[in-house]
């Protein structure tokens, strides 16, 4: 009876089909030290601590390239569920002394955004052309993050001599790390602060660039290509606690080209929500503007709505909504970022 059922059991468990995630997580840091900005820090310590609760957690660190692949319809790659990829925006020289021997410890696979003007000049504290092909060597991905880390759209006028401009930075950056770097190096692009505007980001979707920016939120196979979001985990956000519930969110199912531009001059900017599948959402939302909450206003089953309480101040904002799933204990997360700029 004992063997039978062993058996019945283990055809139970041959017979389950097990199903590839459907969604990545991606974590963007900037230094990893002890002596630099707090704001965009986090110390090797804290580093390693996080390494460790993804490891503990049983998360799984993919690479960039197979997350784009498998989410843009590459049938050869499955993601595993709880996959999570670790970005690092500017090449500093201490993701290579400090970041990088945790990396290889817990062989976690990473991608560096670099801007190639601080690193042709010799920048203090960046890394150097050999150092950036030392990470290649091992398997990490280095990739467009402009040529000077300008702003890209704190310009008057935003004309057609502008967009010129700024394409011809990103294409010069994406030259220079061709040219050292080799022919594989692929065509993404992460946005300086993780400003852009429509107009940008469309220019650059043309010259067939994936890009990244700064908002938080995970990334599916109908998220916008042009300005997909990641989780900073540095800094303030740099908190275990915290960070596990953002690991565990999924993105929220939302119609992306029904959502406003980044760049606003509207000083109390709202933001309607359309849902393509609410079906798994509860109604309850936390909203909340920069760090305070706020009321969601529901048009209907699948539309809400979220409007700044008050006026903003120039410069960046984010509205975040996370709604707890029926299925499961995670959230499903969203987030737009703002960039106010009232003299538009």
């Amino acid at each position: 009876m004992t063997k039978r059922l062993i058996l019945s059991l283990g055809a139970l468990l041959l017979s389950i089909t097990v199903h590839a995630a459907d969604s990545v997580n991606i974590l963007v840091y900037h230094h990893v030290a002890n002596d630099t900005p707090a704001s965009t820090t986090i110390s090797p310590a804290g580093f390693r601590e996080h390494l460790q609760l993804l490891r503990d957690n049983d998360f799984t660190v993919v690479s960039l390239t197979d997350a784009v692949a498998a989410l843009r319809g590459d049938t050869s790659i499955e993601l595993p569920e709880k996959a999570v990829a670790i970005t690092f925006d500017d090449a500093y020289e201490n993701i290579h002394t400090n970041a990088f021997p945790l990396l290889r410890e817990f062989e976690a696979p990473f991608t560096v955004f670099a801007a190639t003007d601080p690193i042709d000049q010799n920048f203090q504290n960046m890394m150097s052309w050999d150092q950036l092909r030392d990470l290649q060597d091992w398997g990490a991905t280095v990739t467009n993050h402009s040529r000077d880390h300008d702003y890209m759209v704190r310009h008057s006028p935003l004309d057609d001599a502008w967009l010129q401009a700024m394409v011809d930075n990103v294409n010069h950056a994406q030259q220079r790390l061709t040219d050292e770097l080799g022919a594989d190096v692929p065509r993404w692009f992460a946005y300086p602060y993780g400003e852009y505007n429509e107009t940008l980001k469309q220019a650059l979707r043309d010259e067939g660039y994936v890009a990244f920016a700064q908002h938080s939120g995970g990334i599916r196979a109908d998220s916008d290509w042009g300005a997909l979001p990641r989780f900073a985990a540095a800094g303030v956000y740099a908190n275990p606690e915290t960070l596990i519930t953002k690991l565990n969110s999924r993105p929220m199912p939302v119609n992306q080209t029904a959502l406003p531009d980044m760049l606003t001059p509207e000083t109390r900017p709202s933001v309607t929500v359309e849902l393509t599948d609410p079906s798994d959402m509860g109604q309850a939302l936390n909203c909340f503007v920069d760090s305070s909450w706020v009321d969601a206003e529901w048009l209907g089953e699948a539309r809400f709505k979220v409007t700044a309480p008050e006026a903003l101040s120039d410069g960046r904002h984010r509205f975040n909504c996370t709604s707890q799933a029926r299925s499961g204990a995670f959230f499903y997360w969203f987030s737009q970022p703002w960039l106010v700029q009232t003299d538009r």
